[in-house]
């Protein structure tokens, strides 16, 4: 069936439903397909003559004069129509004692295959309605480790094929490992976000040692407990600081990488972190409607008017749905009232049934000379991490500080120029800084609605946009922060805060360059203006140096000429960061394997004996250089200079006595990044026999989908529902055939199985099954939407200018929502002038977009002005 005549047959259907009848005098007549009309007229008069036995007057009455009508009309059918015909006659009038007959019929668009009369209160229309919905077949699975329902949903009716129950024991261990909630993991996405705030849907970078790559992982699921006892891990260089309990997993290089418990780790244990996270991150859109007024045109007052006129409303009409006195509405009407608020012009916008944003766009200026960017530029993020280190934000200013005359001059000329701004600088002599102020009351609405993280100085944290931003905006970013707040010594690059999240964050942001540094705490007791604890950011490595020069640098000539100072004494051959992710014997082996010796290597004898880790410049310069010509050996070596996690020393290790609140989450991949570490995430001592377990049951499950669901000729699709990842492992693992698993087309997390998941499962499908229906629906409604974006005057939507560009023939394609008013009026009126039609429902987030707009919209063939 057609989605017009659906569309039509579902109002049809509806209507009839509507009416309800005093008494049983609503007749509803089915006739089939091929029966004969004579046949069907003499039953009728039959029938009128049995109705005269009813003893009520009334329905009588009503029901001998609605069996009349319906006589009339059948006999202008020569045939019974090729589907059959359904016909519906009774009183509808709304008053007792008022009489309004009315009839109404249709073909079905498919076959009647049975007769039918019937008197009642209301129609019977559920024959119509088995018409209108889906007859296709869905499989449906729900399961998790324990239990699995295999059924079959046919139109609305769900049934149960088969139930199964496996063995696999529970997680006898589950949120047993745990972690301090202020632990930072690193989200696939860039950002960077506290383990307590991590949840399902939340994607964590995990890292496939064996492959040495990294990949995105989804959180299965996360516990809260408290525990007794804390491992406080810290490790030397770089410094890395951790607090778990004393099953927490860590991955450990111990010739090759084990997994060790945190009871189990000592001293000079080396754990891993990765040396680089590579994150695409992706342009960050901005909100720029932060100013205090809008100024409407006159043409925009002039479409105002049109649109008032359009909804038939007079002023005093418009006065009491706004809630604004006569004497405003009038002001605005002749163009003495021009400057609205964005809230109230947008209630204007909402009553006038008018899209907002294009409204601001076509008829409206900002009433203010001040101009605020519509994506996170690197020049914005740069601004940011000064504002941020060294600045902070008022109701109608942004205030920046600096000892530097120039780098102060700097940063006044750049946010005056960024944003259009009014700006000043001044020297504060009692202390000895220069403040800059920039001015306009949108910049701080503007901050802080699009940057609620910053706050004040202990509670600021990297905004979420800069940390999903990709690399040319984060580089930005750290060159403001560095700028405000970071200074050069004599052996490192260093930055200070009293703000521990915000260092940390920086820390792990760094990675994403692959810039290495040490976060190191101080009680800050010689500073006599604060209590507050110091915390700092150490780059000492050549490479994170280089890097950092390359990537990100100073503004200040003084400290990039310290930077560059610093980088020539330094040297890479004793670099105690990057060292190599192998041991010492396994490099031997390979390099006798390939016939070389031992004595041929004379630099670095006792790295093969285990005695000592390498960095990967010696590694590189005394090894892989030396066996260039073995091309075999070379690449295998290549691998291990490649490798993307490098081992980290133990320093220290604090037990902490008392209760702690910890958290533990579960992942995919069964690892992530957590302070800049790597760590395990779940229980390993019964993972192997869950897993077993697991295995066999999802084997028995697949050979009853494989056997059940390969009989039925019409199935459409495959459901698929279960708790976390349980359903991910099942369809993506072999327990399926190739044509059985072409045939899934959604995996759904449920809360149950049996008989109740299998609902749960078709009533969290809805929006799946409709796509299967609404695709080319969806992919329209987008296509007008980015047409309303970028060329607005190829687009119309309302009733009346829709219908002056059809009458123009500039419409190519119509789009019509299911609840249109005047739905078949614009199909004809498309069909006379040649446009393609589309009817849109309103059960998705689109349809409910063409609703808003009015119902009704075109794309056109050529702008109109």
């Amino acid at each position: 069936m057609k989605k017009q005549e659906q569309v039509k047959l579902r109002k049809f259907v509806n209507e009839l439903k509507s009416i309800r009848g005093r008494h049983t005098e609503l007749v509803s007549i089915y006739i089939p397909a091929g029966y004969d009309m004579n046949k069907i007229i003499n039953h009728v008069a039959q029938e009128q003559g049995t109705a005269s036995n009813i003893k009520d007057k009334t329905t009588r009455n009503n029901v001998i004069d609605s069996l009349e009508k319906i006589v009339r009309h059948l006999r202008l059918f020569k045939r019974t129509p090729d589907n059959g015909l359904a016909v519906f006659a009774g009183n509808v009038a709304a008053q007792e004692g008022k009489i309004d007959l009315k009839l109404w019929s249709v073909e079905p668009p498919e076959p009647l295959n049975m007769r039918l009369y019937r008197c009642d209160q209301t129609f019977v229309t559920d024959i119509l309605e088995n018409m209108i919905e889906n007859k296709v077949v869905y499989g449906l699975v729900a399961m998790d480790n324990r239990d699995a329902a295999i059924g079959l949903l046919r139109g609305t009716s769900i049934t149960m094929m088969k139930e199964l129950t496996s063995g696999v024991p529970g997680k006898t261990r589950a949120g047993g490992q745990c972690i301090l909630p202020e632990t930072l993991i690193q989200l696939s996405d860039g950002n960077i976000i506290e383990i307590k705030d991590g949840h399902n849907p939340n994607i964590v970078k995990s890292f496939l040692i064996e492959d040495n790559n990294f990949k995105d992982s989804p959180i299965i699921k996360k516990w809260e407990t408290s525990k007794n006892g804390l491992y406080n891990i810290i490790t030397k260089y770089p410094r890395l600081e951790i607090n778990s309990s004393k099953d927490h997993v860590f991955f450990v290089f111990d010739n090759g990488i084990k997994k060790k418990a945190a009871e189990e780790l000592k001293e000079g244990d080396y754990l891993l972190m990765p040396e680089k996270i590579d994150i695409n991150g992706s342009l960050q859109l901005l909100n720029t409607n932060y100013y205090n007024f809008y100024h409407i045109k006159k043409s925009g007052i002039d479409y105002l008017i049109k649109r008032r006129k359009n909804l038939g409303l007079s002023q005093n009409g418009l006065q009491k749905i706004l809630k604004l006195h006569q004497a405003v509405i009038s002001a605005i009407e002749r163009g003495k009232y021009v400057n609205f608020r964005p809230a109230k012009l947008k209630n204007l916008c909402v009553r006038f049934d008018i899209y907002y944003d294009w409204f601001l766009e076509k008829y409206t200026k900002p009433n203010d000379k001040i101009v605020l960017p519509n994506v996170l530029t690197p020049k914005l993020a740069q601004l940011i991490g000064y504002l941020i280190g060294d600045g902070n934000i008022e109701k109608d200013r942004l205030n920046l500080y600096d000892a530097s005359k120039p780098i102060a001059e700097y940063y006044k000329k750049e946010f005056s120029e960024l944003f259009n701004a009014n700006s000043s600088l001044r020297f504060r002599k009692n202390k000895n800084y220069y403040e800059t102020r920039i001015h306009g009351r949108p910049l701080g609405r503007f901050f802080k609605s699009e940057f609620p993280e910053i706050k004040k100085a202990l509670d600021t944290k990297i905004p979420v946009k800069i940390l999903k931003s990709k690399e040319e905006v984060i580089r930005c970013f750290i060159k403001g922060v560095f700028d405000a707040e970071g200074y050069v010594s004599d052996d490192a690059l260093a930055l200070g805060m009293n703000n521990k999240i915000f260092i940390q964050q920086l820390q792990m942001l760094l990675l994403r360059l692959g810039i290495i540094s040490s976060f190191n705490e101080y009680d800050n007791r010689r500073n006599p203006y604060s209590d507050n604890h110091r915390f700092t950011l150490r780059i000492g490595d050549k490479t994170s140096l280089i890097l950092f020069r390359k990537l990100i640098n100073f503004r200040s000539e003084e400290k990039y000429l310290k930077l560059d100072k610093l980088i020539k004494f330094r040297v890479l051959k004793g670099n105690k960061i990057r060292k190599i992710a192998i041991s010492g014997q396994q490099v031997r082996k390979l390099i006798e394997k390939e016939g070389l010796l031992i004595k041929d290597f004379p630099k670095v004898t006792n790295f093969f004996r285990n005695e000592r880790q390498m960095s990967r410049f010696v590694f590189k310069d005394s090894i892989i250089n030396c066996v260039k010509n073995n091309k075999k050996l070379y690449n295998k070596l290549k691998l291990f200079l490649d490798y993307k996690l490098i081992p980290v020393k133990i320093n220290k290790i604090n037990i902490k006595k008392g209760k702690f609140n910890l958290v533990d989450i579960s992942v995919k991949n069964q690892n992530f990044i957590a302070n800049g570490i790597l760590v395990h995430n779940s229980s390993v001592r019964f993972a192997r026999l869950r897993e077993i377990a697991a295995h066999e049951f999802y084997q028995r499950i697949g050979d009853v989908v494989n056997k059940e669901f390969s009989q039925i000729k019409d199935l459409k699709g495959i459901l698929v529902g279960g708790p976390g990842m349980t359903k991910q492992y099942f369809v993506d693992g072999n327990y399926l055939h190739t044509e059985i698993k072409k045939k899934v087309i959604a995996m759904k997390d449920l809360s149950y199985t049996g008989d109740f998941g299998l609902n749960e499962l078709v009533e969290r499908s809805k929006d799946v099954l409709a796509q299967e229906e609404i695709t080319k629906e969806k992919e329209i409604v987008n296509e007008l939407l980015t047409m309303l974006a970028i060329h607005i005057e190829k687009v119309a939507y309302g009733r009346e200018e829709v219908r002056k560009t059809l009458e123009m023939g500039a419409v190519q394609k119509l789009l019509i929502s299911e609840v249109f008013d005047a739905l078949e009026e614009f199909e004809e009126l498309a069909a006379k002038y040649g446009a393609e039609v589309f009817v849109i429902s309103v059960e998705t987030k689109e349809g409910a977009q063409l609703r808003d707009l009015g119902g009704i919209a075109a794309i056109l063939r050529y702008a109109i002005s």
